[in-house]
């Protein structure tokens, strides 16, 4: 539109070794040059990004009154009827000018899905994750990143009771729990869960082992037969 070389523009704008830019000199007056120019890329055939400035009305306004003679005639020409196109494009409701930034903005949405699914792949990756949190983390993954539910959440299982409630059922320590449920195999997915519990002493989660009723009953049993030798 201004019909003047691109490095010239930016020239203009941000000065040289001999002289002064637009916005040094706004910046030094305690204005704001991006009133005016907005500091922008754009890729040229080659896909290389190169700097830009996007002008704002006011800073169409000043560009024009820097150019004199037939330049700045068509220049102020011009540049008023892409604004008074734009206008009437938001009057009429016409989305056909905003369509390029509402596609680069749906973009960068998919691109942040994206990046927020890996995050949770990274998160599951963790080898001491319980399998049950890993499932959810995968579910909710491929959910970000499509925006639909292909891989379901697990379904909830039975009741769990922790070592520490098992002890008050049967009279004894939760240690005595957990060593009772290594010695008879327990802590497998048939008989409980791991799941993320805080640390009693320390101010981290860890994994603790959550019991389902039948391991309540295996522990049961193992005590009457000892209680009856």
């Amino acid at each position: 539109m201004l019909e003047i070389k691109h490095k010239e523009i930016l020239r203009k704008l941000e000065g040289a070794k001999d002289r002064k830019g637009y916005i040094q000199i706004l910046t030094e007056h305690q204005m704001v040059p991006s009133d005016y120019f907005i500091p922008s890329t754009y890729k040229d055939e080659s896909g290389k990004e190169n700097k830009c400035y996007l002008f704002t009305k006011l800073g169409c306004e000043f560009i024009a009154n820097k150019f004199t003679g037939e330049k700045g005639v068509l220049f102020t020409a011009k540049y008023v009827k892409r604004f008074n196109e734009m206008e009437q494009s938001i009057k009429t409701g016409n989305k056909s000018i905003p369509e390029i930034k509402q596609k680069e903005i749906e973009a960068r949405l998919r691109n942040a899905k994206v990046r927020q699914a890996n995050i949770l792949l990274k998160i599951a990756a963790n080898p001491d994750i319980p399998s049950t949190y890993r499932q959810v983390l995968y579910s909710y993954a491929a959910w970000a990143a499509t925006g639909k539910q292909i891989l379901p959440l697990p379904e909830a299982k039975q009741h769990t009771y922790s070592a520490e409630e098992i002890g008050q059922m049967l009279n004894i320590s939760a240690n005595m729990v957990g060593r009772i449920a290594n010695k008879l195999n327990l802590k497998t997915s048939e008989f409980g869960e791991y799941v993320w519990d805080k640390a009693k002493h320390v101010d981290k989660q860890v994994a603790t082992f959550r019991y389902y009723v039948d391991a309540i009953e295996k522990i049961r049993e193992y005590l009457n037969l000892q209680s009856d030798k």
